[in-house]
């Protein structure tokens, strides 16, 4: 065997199979946290040639590969939704305006009525109906408001829900002194938010699917 053979076989063979791992190397896609991605659609690097470039070169197309396969990705990336929030339902108003202890009681009426001369103790109420259950707990934020401010004043009352949606909000006559009219904001907790929210539904009066403000008039006599 001459020296030229042995060198010819110590020389490294350079294989023409890709290694299994490079093929199916995966690309990572990194997605902030909280948000979903969704990979809508994935377009497969083309197949390496095979012909001419080298060992080097087929090395540098194995390792742009994944690079090429998440640069083919389209994904959208969207912030988590949120709860799912259910319609309520109509809600009609009654009000029995307010009376001295021991006196009698007026019909209801979706006004209240403030007489003169009721004391700061004589007491009222306001009931509101659903037109039908509500599919979730709902919660209930009474405001006041007087004269020419448009600021909401929380309306000092005992605010009672039954589990099928009916409310029921009763006080005496000294927290209506100076107010014009209540608002009431009713919704779940997810639908209204925080307090501020609630106060800030009552002082635009705008009602939703969802939230509702209740618009109660004051009549004083």
């Amino acid at each position: 065997m001459t020296e030229d053979d042995v060198r010819t076989r110590n020389e490294p063979i350079e294989s023409s199979v890709e290694p299994a791992r490079a093929r199916t190397a995966e690309p990572v896609v990194e997605v902030a946290p909280g948000k979903a991605a969704q990979v809508v659609g994935v377009r497969p690097a083309p197949p390496e040639r095979t012909s001419g470039g080298g060992a080097w070169r087929r090395r540098l197309v194995l390792a742009a590969g994944p690079l090429a396969l998440a640069a083919a990705m389209v994904v959208y990336v969207g912030g988590q939704s949120g709860p799912e929030l259910r319609d309520l339902p109509a809600y009609t108003v009654s009000a029995v305006g307010v009376r001295a202890m021991g006196g009698q009681a007026e019909e209801p009426s979706p006004r209240l009525r403030v007489p003169k001369g009721a004391g700061r103790n004589a007491r009222f109420e306001v009931l509101l109906r659903p037109a039908a259950a509500p599919q979730e707990g709902v919660v209930a934020y009474a405001f006041t408001f007087g004269g020419d401010a448009s600021e909401p004043a929380p309306l000092d009352a005992k605010v009672e829900i039954a589990p099928d949606g009916p409310v029921k909000l009763t006080g005496a006559a000294g927290a209506l002194e100076g107010a014009h009219e209540l608002r009431i904001v009713l919704g779940t907790p997810a639908a209204i938010g925080k307090f501020d929210d609630a106060a800030t539904r009552a002082r635009s009066a705008n009602s939703d699917a969802h939230v509702l403000v209740l618009t109660v008039p004051i009549d004083r006599e």
